[in-house]
């Protein structure tokens, strides 16, 4: 994905974040602004005027806000390290006050449905986190996930393609 339309994406999921359980609180904002100070994932965008808009129009319309930047999400081709990096700064904000509410584990969640990562993945890079794995029995993400797969590589096939590759050779 194109980088300025990468970020300003990222930074509609992480505003999203913050408001997704209909409270922001203030350490989530200083998380915002410590990520956006430390790291180049908001360069460009002003952090004060944007987060402000967003929050007008996040409380008069959350529920529409909300599955729009999903649908722009789901419609995205991210490459892994985005999609990473997208679980990352969604997980940073959600947990910055300490608690995680229901509603978060849901955004979150519609999140993940989005991504074409796999368990193994995120598990690796964040630990084990329940409502972040996509069980079996889980229907409606498994569907959404089926359907994004076919944007991305199936790391198994690749993997064997390697291994047949390096067998043939020799």
């Amino acid at each position: 994905m194109e980088k300025t339309k990468f970020k300003k994406l990222l930074f509609d999921i992480a505003c999203s974040a913050v408001a997704c359980d209909g409270h922001i609180d203030e350490r989530e904002i200083r998380e915002l602004q410590y990520i956006d100070k430390s790291t180049t994932y908001f360069k460009d965008i002003d952090m004060s005027k944007t987060l402000s808009r967003f929050v007008n129009n996040f409380t008069s319309n959350p529920k529409e806000i909300t599955n729009n930047i999903i649908r722009e999400l789901n419609e995205s081709l991210l490459k892994p390290i985005e999609e990473l990096l997208v679980l990352e700064i969604v997980l940073r904000l959600v947990y910055a006050d300490t608690k995680i509410d229901e509603r978060e584990k849901q955004y979150i969640q519609s999140i993940r449905a989005c991504l074409s990562l796999d368990d193994t993945m995120i598990t690796q890079r964040f630990g084990v986190i329940d409502f972040l794995i996509q069980y079996d029995e889980n229907i409606a993400v498994s569907e959404k996930k089926s359907k994004r797969n076919s944007k991305s590589i199936d790391m198994t096939s690749l993997e064997n393609m390697y291994v047949n590759f390096s067998e043939n050779k020799n």
